[in-house]
């Protein structure tokens, strides 16, 4: 049966950031799709909260604190994964986040943290998951970008930056794995919203809008659905893709 392709019935999936937002999204909804979930983040009582909401939803959740921005703890997650689990079928690298400032007024410092906290972060757990996937023979990698790293946007360049980064990881990977039976694709996201920009966005709802084809904004599970697509074999002749979930946004990203 076509919808069959669609499940995660026992796959093993890491989330990176999964304490909130959209990656708590894609957290439950790959849960309801049928798969076990190691929660990460830097915050033990976020993923706690995910890790009961996976648990209502009749599967297992680890909670792993790690900052993602460390090899070491990176590649403990992953080893104490396998440990657990014995497998480890998708990571989701969708940890990440910024400050406001204008290129000209940012500090070395500051320019390479937010390149950590997306860049760096990313690759580090690509490569770490991409060691044991290499020695299954399959795996599913899938990276959450921004449309901000598709153009230049004001007040965001460090961001910019690295989620442009993240976009040319996601095609490298993806050659680089191809021999494997690993699929890498990506996720340039719009305006989601969750509880970190919702200030943000409802400050202003008619610009918020403004470029938007469909005249709402995102919702985490909006994400989570796109998820369960890519990381299920109903999408298994996809990879190195770079995809634009942003509810048809057509104006320049500084005015989304």
């Amino acid at each position: 049966m076509i919808m069959d392709k669609f499940k995660l019935t026992d796959k093993v999936a890491i989330i990176t950031g999964a304490g909130r937002g959209v990656g708590k999204g894609i957290a439950l909804a790959f849960a309801e799709a049928g798969a076990d979930i190691v929660c990460a983040s830097r915050s033990l009582e976020q993923i706690e909260a995910t890790a009961a909401e996976i648990g209502k939803r009749g599967r297992k959740a680890v909670v792993f604190p790690a900052d993602v921005r460390d090899a070491e703890q990176v590649e403990n997650m992953v080893k104490k994964t396998v440990e657990e689990f014995g497998h480890l079928d998708i990571l989701v690298n969708n940890a990440g986040g910024t400050f406001f400032s204008q290129l000209t007024e940012t500090s070395q410092k500051g320019f390479e943290a937010i390149l950590r906290e997306n860049l760096t972060s990313c690759f580090l757990c690509s490569k770490a998951a991409a060691g044991v996937m290499m020695e299954q023979g399959r795996g599913n990698i899938i990276n959450i970008s921004s449309r901000a790293g598709q153009q230049g946007a004001i007040g965001l360049g460090s961001y910019s930056a690295a989620k442009a980064g993240v976009n040319n990881l996601t095609e490298t990977f993806a050659w680089e794995l191809a021999a494997y039976n690993i699929r890498v694709n990506c996720l340039c996201l719009g305006p989601v919203l969750t509880e970190t920009n919702r200030d943000l966005y409802m400050a202003d709802l008619e610009k918020s809008l403004g470029g938007l084809l469909i005249k709402r904004l995102g919702l985490p599970e909006d994400v989570g659905a796109f998820c369960v697509f890519l990381a299920s074999e109903a999408s298994s002749w996809i990879t190195g893709k770079i995809y634009e979930i942003d509810g048809g946004l057509r104006s320049s990203f500084q005015q989304a």
